[in-house]
């Protein structure tokens, strides 16, 4: 597409217009406004800023799954009994009311920002007019039109629903859906055993709801590395959960108030059935199609490095271009679409990320699965530690829990970082420091921890590596190590405190 000549910046109404207030548009918003910039979000929901990343999804799924893990770290210090009787004393609407008000304030803190940065919030559904005006229709006024430099399309994702899958909303529901039950059902069928589907499976078998968690494919998340999702399945399955995979979902029918789940050569009655098979980007009907930008076969928008779409002043970032699609890689992605539509470049963006799963326990990794190591043919060792070899982890009485550290055989460079376990989601920003400083399995037997902490696990799990790659005790630095890195890098001999 032939893109318009640019008109003078004084022409237009703001120097940037953001459709979508998730984290994506606020982020940029707020970057851009520091910039010096006149800006305008454009939010279709009229007086709920901050969409599923606030009100249906991140937030309050996690402020629940907080509360429960928190009940549910008593049993190995008071008992089953106690646990089972705060669980059932429970009450799920103070437990729901108490996710809904911290929306509610995180709503507010974000309202403060935008404010105290003079960003404009348009209230109506934005859709692309031309190059540089978006539409708006409101139920409040006329549509009009606004004018702007940049244009910034961050209108996230929405659950995944095929046509043939009766939603109602009460026996049949999906991730929008599923924190406005009216009442905890006895039985679930999650099908769908990626992030979304785990997370709440932990969530309702917390809660003494029979969770039975149904998938196509034979194991649970499918990008992680298998030893680490092995291990978090065991846990799911000791809090109740069971596990139907490798069955392909023929079919959902209501059947009065319960729900039948039909796969191959298995059938099931539940409750409730929570449809949680993926999410797809929010792109239809925006105007990308008038304009000639250029999407992919499952809606989400293409972009360049620089999430500039094929039409180089309008961006595209968070959920609505695909997959990482998490809100704290969503953040960063606004934040360098600001910098470098205007000039204020921040450098390349990072490929280094840490990924978080929120169950019970959490699970985080950064870098290459075992999986992946061995396609690419790349030589490493495992370094293990286990929680219940590390104080803090028996202390806790943490019947599960694994710190992995994959290690390159050759450079003893860091190539993954797989926890699961509590405080997994905290744990892996140590790893991610030095695996962003191209940083050797060395790094981390020179620190000291605290002890007894969780975070000793990175050391443990370090000297389990060195035993294997220096079967003889001594530890030397790595191939072509710099001296000028550390002045002290060197212990005199590994200590046989983990595995060999």
């Amino acid at each position: 597409m032939t893109e318009k000549k640019t008109k003078k910046a004084e022409e237009y109404q703001y120097d940037l217009i953001v459709i979508g207030s998730g984290p994506t548009g606020i982020h940029a918003a707020v970057q851009a406004a520091k910039l010096g910039k006149k800006v305008c979000i454009i939010e279709k929901m009229p007086g709920k800023i901050g969409g599923s990343w606030i009100h249906t999804g991140t937030l309050p799924s996690k402020t629940i799954r907080e509360s429960l893990e928190q009940i549910h770290s008593i049993r190995n210090h008071v008992g089953e009994k106690w646990v089972k009787r705060i669980i059932q004393d429970l009450h799920t609407g103070t437990l729901f009311g108490r996710a809904f008000k911290v929306s509610y304030l995180e709503e507010e803190l974000v309202r403060k920002h935008l404010a105290h940065n003079s960003v404009v919030i348009a209230e109506g559904y934005g859709s692309l007019e031309d190059q540089f005006t978006v539409r708006i229709v409101s139920t409040k006024t006329d549509p009009y039109l606004l004018t702007g430099h940049h244009i910034l399309i961050a209108t996230g994702s929405k659950p995944r629903r095929p046509s043939d899958i009766p939603f109602d909303g009460w026996r049949v529901v999906d991730s929008d859906e599923v924190l406005l039950l009216d009442h905890m059902p006895n039985s679930m069928v999650i099908y769908g055993a990626g992030v979304v589907g785990c997370e709440y499976a932990c969530i309702f078998a917390a809660l003494g709801v029979k969770v039975t968690m149904m998938d196509s494919r034979t194991r649970i998340l499918q990008y992680l590395d298998l030893e680490v999702a092995n291990e978090l399945k065991k846990s799911m399955e000791e809090m109740g959960v069971t596990f139907v995979l490798d069955k392909t979902l023929h079919k959902v029918r209501i059947k009065g108030p319960q729900v039948i789940v039909e796969a191959a050569d298995y059938h099931i009655t539940t409750d409730v059935c929570f449809y949680a098979a993926g999410r797809v980007s929010t792109t239809e009907k925006i105007g990308l199609e008038r304009l000639g930008i250029v999407m992919n076969d499952r809606g989400a928008i293409e972009v360049n490095a620089h999430f500039q779409t094929s039409i180089s002043n309008i961006y595209a970032a968070g959920d609505a271009i695909g997959p990482p699609a998490l809100a704290a890689t969503s953040s960063q992605q606004g934040r360098y679409v600001a910098c470098h539509a205007f000039g204020s470049m921040i450098g390349a963006f990072p490929t280094l990320y840490p990924i978080g799963v929120y169950t019970i326990p959490e699970l985080s990794m950064i870098g290459k699965t075992e999986e992946e190591l061995k396609h690419e043919n790349v030589e490493y060792v495992v370094g293990r530690a286990t929680y219940n070899e590390i104080a803090r982890g028996y202390i806790r009485g943490d019947s599960f829990g694994l710190l992995k550290l994959l290690i390159s055989r050759k450079t003893h460079e860091i190539l993954g970082i797989h926890i699961v376990g509590a405080d997994a989601c905290n744990l892996i920003h140590i790893g991610l420091g030095y695996m962003a400083k191209n940083g050797h399995v060395q790094d981390f037997i020179n620190l000291i921890f605290n002890y007894p902490t969780l975070a000793e696990g990175f050391r443990i799990a370090a000297f389990n590596a060195l035993n294997q790659l220096f079967p003889d005790g001594i530890i030397k630095a790595p191939p072509n190590f710099q001296e000028s890195r550390s002045t002290e890098f060197l212990a005199p001999a590994a200590l046989k405190i983990a595995k060999p």
